[in-house]
């Protein structure tokens, strides 16, 4: 069994599911709905002890072989009252089982034919964060293991409590990974800064891509049929295209060390921060105008110039490689929403 979330009419509404196998495939069922509070359903008895609703036991009890006591509690110890929590938990918390044994041959048949490689992109970067993901067959099995069994609305509602560890500068970078958008580049830079590609061409890439895992049947097995765009993919539409990329000093120097290599020129000036007036000439606008742009503003100008100085455009190499170090710089002294 596992605990789903829906926002339905602006609010979240929790429900208890479960996965279960039919026609060789993994399909999920209702057993519960909680509504928008499942604390609702934990009864204090007095002092620091709970129990939980008898509906709620009778009803999950119809679908398991076993008491689903145990497992309704760590489902729903979130929900549990803060204070008591808080004095249970030195000496109680209920858990989840996790299976350590070795990984069977059946088990590695089925990762190697039942998880897609969508799955295997999203679990690599939420474990890893990192573009760059290799042979995406050589996971390691143990990070597989948690695919297996499943529903694809159980996946998705895996990744959907996954990726709340995600920063907001982190999203489009996710993003980017999981759709293995590089693949459609030859630049150098595709493989750590996807900021510096020309990012028309990018977001028609990640568009297609993603009308193509809509449209994949093996991907939704066991699902109802839907129209238009699933609801679990249109979280990666707000992700991709109203979040910026993050900007760090490995990005920064990552593009420097791409500048030099197209440049030879291993000057040392090359390494100093960038300045306010040479920003302002190498964007073409006054040094106080750059300065008070908003972030969205800098975004939009420096993809325009981008767009015209990108060396697959006939642009020039270093003068593409100190426009994105000049934007990098700019982004380290703003906040979001300045």
């Amino acid at each position: 069994m596992y605990l789903a979330t829906k926002t339905i009419a602006g609010k979240i509404h929790y429900f208890l599911r479960q996965s279960y196998k039919k026609n060789h495939s993994w399909h999920f069922r209702e057993i519960f709905a909680f509504g928008t509070r499942p604390g609702e359903f934990i009864i204090y008895g007095g002092g620091n002890s709970f129990y939980l609703d008898e509906e709620l036991l009778r009803k999950a009890g119809k679908f398991v072989d076993h008491d689903p006591e145990n497992e309704l509690e760590y489902l729903l110890w979130p929900f549990v009252d803060p204070e008591i929590r808080y004095k249970l938990a030195p000496f109680y918390k209920p858990e989840r089982k996790f299976n350590t044994a070795k990984i069977t041959a059946a088990e590695a048949a089925a990762m190697q034919n039942e998880i897609h490689d969508f799955d295997r992109r999203r679990l690599h970067y939420l474990r890893y964060g990192s573009i760059t993901q290799g042979d995406l067959k050589k996971m390691r099995p143990k990070m597989l293991r948690v695919m297996l069994e499943k529903s694809r609305d159980e996946r998705e509602q895996y990744f959907l409590s996954q990726e709340q560890v995600l920063e907001p500068e982190e999203l489009k970078e996710y993003v980017y990974a999981i759709f293995d958008l590089k693949r459609y580049f030859s630049e150098l830079i595709a493989h750590s800064m996807p900021e510096g590609l020309e990012q028309q061409r990018l977001d028609k890439y990640m568009i297609n891509d993603l009308c193509r895992l809509n449209r994949d049947k093996s991907f939704w097995a066991g699902m109802a049929a839907f129209n238009g765009l699933h609801e679990y993919l249109q979280r990666y539409v707000i992700m991709f295209f109203d979040y910026d990329y993050r900007s760090s000093p490995f990005s920064r120097e990552a593009f420097r060390r791409f500048g030099r290599h197209w440049s030879g020129n291993r000057a040392a000036g090359r390494d100093r921060p960038v300045s306010r007036q040479e920003a302002g000439a190498i964007f073409a606008v006054s040094p106080t105008k750059l300065q008070n742009m908003s972030r969205q503003e800098l975004t939009r100008l420096y993809r325009q110039k981008a767009k015209e100085m990108h060396p697959d455009k006939g642009g020039n190499h270093d003068s593409f490689v100190k426009l994105t170090a000049a934007y990098n710089e700019l982004l380290q002294t703003r906040q979001e929403g300045v």
